[in-house]
């Protein structure tokens, strides 16, 4: 749903299949307004994370960047527009694949779980040919990432979490993935939480060379 949540989970892939010839189209349902260290109203983060957005679209090689702006923390009140909206862009991408967060929304945040819920049921309804993957980590990394849980508002965020089902090499596209990352200094306060604290992001992400995902049922 944010620009960014890509660069973090599945950047690497994005790039690989990019470089192997397939088009990519990068979908961000909202403008990150609320992107600062409290989840406080920014109208100004608008403008600049659209544009950082839009330079990691090119890093990645996205053949198609559609950016909408549905309200950063608004998703869940505009379900059924969003569902429609989500609908008509399958319907006009006709995708081989579709990438989402899981049920649990990652680490719970609102936005996430109703863009997750709203195409876990277009899959099943509308789109059942559709390959659906949740990107996800193995139990024993998402207990060593520090993880804004208090963002979570529901209290089964936890039973809902999807594990790995696909471990994918991404190669020597980590490092457009460690660009991208540098790429979104609006959100650099974010991505320097828990180990990361006292590594810098370049050799941080170098070490993590695979991207994991969740194969929906």
């Amino acid at each position: 749903p944010h620009a960014d949540d890509e660069a973090i989970t599945c950047g690497g892939f994005l790039h690989h299949v990019s470089r192997g010839g397939d088009a990519v189209t990068l979908v961000i349902l909202t403008k990150g307004e609320r992107g600062t260290p409290n989840a406080t109203l920014d109208v100004s983060l608008k403008d600049i994370r659209t544009r950082e957005a839009q330079a990691v679209a090119a890093i990645l090689g996205i053949s198609r960047f559609i950016q909408e702006d549905f309200g950063d923390g608004d998703l869940h009140d505009k379900k059924q527009e969003l569902t429609t909206f989500i609908d008509m862009t399958i319907e006009q991408e006709k995708p081989d694949l579709l990438i989402t967060y899981d049920l649990a929304g990652f680490y719970g945040h609102a936005d996430h779980i109703t863009c997750s819920e709203i195409i876990t049921e277009l899959k099943k309804t509308r789109f059942r040919e559709v390959p659906l993957w949740y990107v996800t980590l193995p139990k024993r990394m998402l207990a060593r990432v520090e993880q804004p849980e208090d963002m979570a508002t529901d209290p089964h965020v936890q039973e809902k979490r999807a594990f790995p089902t696909h471990k994918i090499f991404i190669g020597v596209s980590v490092f457009p993935k460690i660009k991208s990352w540098y790429t979104y200094k609006s959100q650099r306060a974010s991505f320097t939480k828990g180990i990361m604290k006292f590594l810098p992001i370049w050799f941080f992400l170098s070490t993590v060379l695979f991207e994991y995902f969740a194969e929906a049922s």
